[in-house]
């Protein structure tokens, strides 16, 4: 039986933050850094798209961290790390080759977050009763969120207020930033050490015992019923969301003579925070409308809903406003489009593994190698955005999004 020394709500928010921050600041964050250094759009989307590698992996070596230590070790040492390694990423910004070495920094940051929501999800199991996990669950999501909010928006404001007062000093101010960021994790890391409760340590199965079992979970995953067509459906379905994601925040950062928005920091930095407000509500409400519908007759809207971003970017790539306003309440109407319409996504992933007796093992399985597959076109989406400029980018993914009509007829 577990031990539970501490409540709850004195580790579960924090916990899950701690999931938030670091996925925020390699994957969000850290475009619109090498932006503000002025390093092309090819470039950035190239390299950070590699970041997201060790999340798709992870999988692969969870095994390892239920047999080695304990899951509390392995949650604040990966904080630790994590701190470090944004440490190291603020240091290298000062140096000629600040590229390369805050990319291996940041890659550090990757390592050590994926290890640690491995462990941070296994230790929530292990920690709270089955009542408990229930009722906590929201909470995992809020404060994912609420990471998000502080990451690529209170943080990425803060980094425009200090570009403006330190003369676009992009060093300097983007150091100040990502140290934030290394204190916050440091100060959580300690409170976890002291807080988290001391669970005791499961029986875990011999190694002759492991490997057997990884390799029938990977065996049964392509004989599920129309996997195929479900993973054909997944990669089309968030090909244009992918697209976008990297390039959305150049195209606001991009000056109106390259075809961008020539907006700043700061004005990014607001636009996440009421996106991210957005997409909580429709998570919310694409959840609802499901349960109460049914999937089948929710997914075809929700298919219509998915282009609702594309359009709205065709726009503001045409017209090009000059008036704040108008990009930001436009992006908030995206993203609570695309985020119902993902609630979909998610439920189609949950339907293919409806019959597998690995349920769990399986359903990240398909979430890891969907992550992986849709790395290739954030990859590249930089370089074919420079190669066709914003508004025929933008139509481009307009058009490339209808073979998902074709696949859910399927």
């Amino acid at each position: 039986m577990s031990v539970k020394a501490t409540s709850p709500w004195k580790w579960v928010p924090s916990l899950y933050f701690m999931e938030g921050l670091p996925f925020t600041m390699v994957v969000v964050v850290s475009t619109i850094m090498y932006k503000n250094f002025g390093i092309d759009n090819a470039l950035i989307t190239y390299y950070t798209g590699w970041l997201v590698l060790p999340w798709t992996l992870k999988p692969l070596w969870s095994w390892f961290i239920d047999l080695y230590r304990t899951k509390r070790w392995w949650i604040y040492s990966m904080q630790f790390l994590f701190s470090l390694s944004m440490v190291l990423a603020a240091v290298s910004l000062h140096l000629p080759a600040f590229f390369q070495l805050s990319l291996i920094a940041f890659s550090l940051s990757a390592l050590a977050a994926s290890s640690h929501d491995i462990a941070a999800d296994g230790f929530y199991l292990i920690s709270l009763t089955s009542g408990q996990q229930s009722f906590f669950v929201g909470m995992q999501s809020a404060f994912f969120q609420v990471a998000k909010i502080f990451g690529s928006g209170l943080l990425v404001i803060i980094s425009g207020y200090l570009l403006k007062v330190t003369n676009h000093n992009a060093a300097l101010s983007w150091s100040i930033v990502l140290f934030i960021a290394a204190g916050t994790s440091l100060v959580i890391a300690a409170y976890h050490f002291t807080v988290l409760p001391r669970t005791e340590v499961r029986v875990r199965k011999p190694m002759a015992e492991v490997f057997p079992e990884i390799k029938d979970v990977f065996v049964s995953l392509f004989k599920l019923d129309q996997i195929w067509i479900i993973f054909l459906f997944a990669l089309t379905f968030r090909l244009g969301e992918t697209m976008l994601a990297k390039t959305v925040p150049l195209f606001i950062l991009d000056s109106r003579a390259v075809g961008g928005l020539g907006f700043d920091n700061s004005y990014m930095g607001l636009t996440n925070i009421c996106t991210l407000i957005s997409t909580v509500i429709a998570g919310i409400l694409g959840g609802v409308l499901i349960s109460k519908f049914g999937l089948k007759r929710c997914l075809w809207p929700m298919l219509l809903f998915v282009n609702i971003p594309h359009l709205v970017f065709v726009y503001l790539a045409y017209a090009q406003p000059t008036q704040e306003i108008v990009p930001l309440v436009l992006q908030i109407v995206e993203y609570f489009a695309v985020n119902i319409s993902l609630t979909g996504y998610m439920m189609v992933l949950f339907y293919a593994v409806r019959d597998s007796k690995y349920k769990t093992s399986h359903y990240a399985f398909i979430a890891a190698i969907m992550m992986l597959a849709n790395m290739v076109p954030s990859m590249i989406s930089g370089s074919l955005q420079e190669m066709l400029g914003y508004k025929h980018y933008f139509l481009t993914i307009l058009f490339s999004h209808f073979s998902n009509y074709i696949l859910f007829k399927k």
